[in-house]
């Protein structure tokens, strides 16, 4: 049973090798910036009327994904210059060498300062007559009033919109305030299907119960998990297992517990939880001592 013991906990850390190596490169880096970013967008917009898309496909391509010198060392990711500016300075080159942009202290001053350039610049007025979900209007609007000397300047933006649906932040959605109880369907192993609900504070926990089937046993499961860090999750669940082809028909009934580290894949159109792990029968039933699992949780809206 020792053996047995280690031989799952060893199969459990290769696969929580291969989560991690999946969870570092599955990301690029302007899916971060988004996650990072998205919520800091939404608020300025319900405060500014700025777009929230806008902001983010500013700041993605101003910043080079909060990536460029100006905004590692100037926590400036709109490309603001000082024109008119009081506070700290930082220098780069742009259209000409060493010019002077705005340094803040932290990256939410510069989301601020954006806001502020423009709802308080009277070139930028009549963007805010446009709908908030008017985004290709307002990248327009902003390459007509001369925020940038790109000749795709707009176009840019556009793109960097649609690719990422970051029009869905316009609608006001952010992490507060996304759904958090599911129906599921899962498919894996050994459990070929299964139904249940999920009740999931994203980045926080979730629990859930859910019912399965294979060709072999049947069961139900209860069961929660605590986040980690970035998408990775660790859970355990207690599950009873019927095993409905046992010979003897007075002991069908087993019980098991499985630890299992979950990875969710969180986008506009679709959250998905991939699970792996190790599931271990209690009361011998089923003859294995440790069965590998896998499987992927669909949410449905």
């Amino acid at each position: 049973m020792i053996n047995v013991y280690f031989s799952g906990m060893k199969y459990f850390f290769f696969l929580l090798s291969l989560l991690l190596g999946f969870s570092v490169f599955s990301q690029s880096k302007t899916d971060l910036y988004i996650e990072r970013y998205a919520d800091l967008a939404v608020s300025e917009m319900n405060e500014f009327g700025v777009p929230a898309s806008i902001t983010l496909a500013q700041g993605i391509l101003e910043s080079g994904n909060g990536e460029s010198y100006l905004a590692t060392e100037g926590k400036n990711h709109f490309g603001i210059k000082c024109h008119g500016w009081e506070g700290a300075e930082i220098f780069a080159d742009d259209d000409a060498e060493n010019e002077c942009f705005r340094k803040y202290k932290k990256v939410k001053q510069s989301y601020r300062d954006h806001s502020l350039f423009l709802s308080k610049r009277g070139r930028y007025s009549s963007l805010f007559d446009l709908e908030l979900t008017d985004y290709k209007g307002w990248a327009k609007g902003l390459k007509k009033a001369g925020y940038a000397t790109s000749p795709t300047y707009a176009e840019k933006l556009i793109s960097l919109i649609e690719r990422y649906d970051l029009d869905q932040f316009d609608k006001g959605i952010s992490k507060q305030k996304q759904q958090e109880l599911f129906v599921t369907h899962t498919y894996g192993f050994p459990f070929a299907y299964g139904v249940g609900l999920n009740y999931m504070k994203t980045e926080e926990y979730f629990v859930y119960a859910e019912l399965n089937s294979s060709f072999v046993f049947s069961g139900a499961s209860v069961g929660g998990g605590m986040h980690l860090f970035d998408k990775l999750y660790g859970s355990v669940s207690a599950n009873g297992i019927y095993a409905m082809f046992a010979k003897d028909e007075t002991q069908r009934l087993d019980f098991a517990i499985s630890p299992q580290l979950n990875y969710l894949l969180d986008t506009k159109k679709k959250k998905i939880l991939i699970n792996t792990g190790v599931l271990f029968p209690l009361m011998g039933v089923i003859k294995k001592d440790v069965i590998p699992t896998f499987s992927l949780i669909y949410f449905l809206n």
